[in-house]
């Protein structure tokens, strides 16, 4: 069955001590995880999961915001000059949409173009070297151990002329599915276009809707049916605020850093 475990739930702004980055593992066999999304405090996480980063199978990224990609370069790195036993010149396997891809080599190829490889000549090419890069087409299946994985395209930051390209990751094995939204606005039909998922997991904004927002808010959630609402873990809200019970709004609950979601065919549990 998936396992998602959350390294953190919060926002872009979240404050560091009250939560981090809204990005998870998916463990996809023992031992074996796939990373979707790097923010700033991906690595740090992991590591008080005592989860290293040369444990990280792949990275799946869903957009380029920094919430989701300022951690890629550390990552990297760590993967290539640290191991068990000192560097072990892995390369990093990232998975994104090719709409996706060219600015987030835009991004982190100048961090790394310089480097030392293992015969300690420097020399530039270090994108390359240090990662693998492929780009499914949206919604084509790809796997990684236990696990299956598809790309869905998700309205972001959306306007005359402007589409960001951002993604939703379906997850799914033998014993069950999921739907990790990612950031995405209001879509009021999402039941409907995961019919088949044993739990969404949705980002959520509690601060007061405005014009220039990109992300669905509480009361926007609200709207939704209650069989969505039940199979439907909010992320991405940083803190749950009080007085709000989640659970007794029908939903199945709220992701906190750290936590863990699992799911079968014969039901969900947290």
């Amino acid at each position: 069955m998936p396992k998602i475990k959350f390294l953190g739930s919060g926002g872009a702004f979240t404050d560091f001590r009250e939560n981090y980055h809204n990005n998870a593992i998916v463990g996809v066999g023992s031992g074996r995880w796939v990373l979707i999304d790097c923010g700033g405090t991906a690595v740090q996480s992991m590591k008080e999961m005592r989860i290293r980063p040369w444990h990280i199978e792949a990275l799946i990224v869903t957009h380029l915001h920094g919430d989701h990609i300022a951690g890629i370069e550390q990552l990297a790195w760590e993967r290539f000059y640290t191991g068990d036993e000192g560097p072990g010149w892995r390369e990093t396997t990232i998975v994104t949409p090719s709409p996706v891809y060219l600015g987030l080599r835009n991004c982190i190829e100048p961090c790394i173009n310089e480097y030392t490889p293992r015969d300690g000549i420097a020399r530039y090419g270090g994108f390359d070297e240090l990662f693998f890069v492929n780009c499914p087409g949206e919604g084509v299946e790809f796997t990684f151990g236990s696990a299956k994985f598809s790309f869905h395209r998700t309205p972001h930051v959306v306007g005359p002329g402007v589409d960001k390209p951002a993604y939703g990751v379906k997850i799914w094995d033998s014993g069950g599915s999921f739907y990790y939204t990612s950031d995405t606005t209001f879509r009021p039909n999402i039941g409907d276009l995961f019919p088949d998922v044993d739990l969404i997991f949705h980002d959520c904004a509690f601060y007061p809707h405005y014009p220039g927002t990109v992300h669905t808010h509480w009361e926007e959630l609200l709207k939704l049916p209650g069989d969505v609402r039940r199979k439907t873990v909010i992320m991405h809200h940083t803190r749950v605020p009080p007085g709000v019970d989640v659970r007794r709004e029908g939903f199945f609950g709220a992701a906190e850093r750290h936590s863990v979601f699992t799911s079968s065919r014969y039901g969900v549990s947290r």
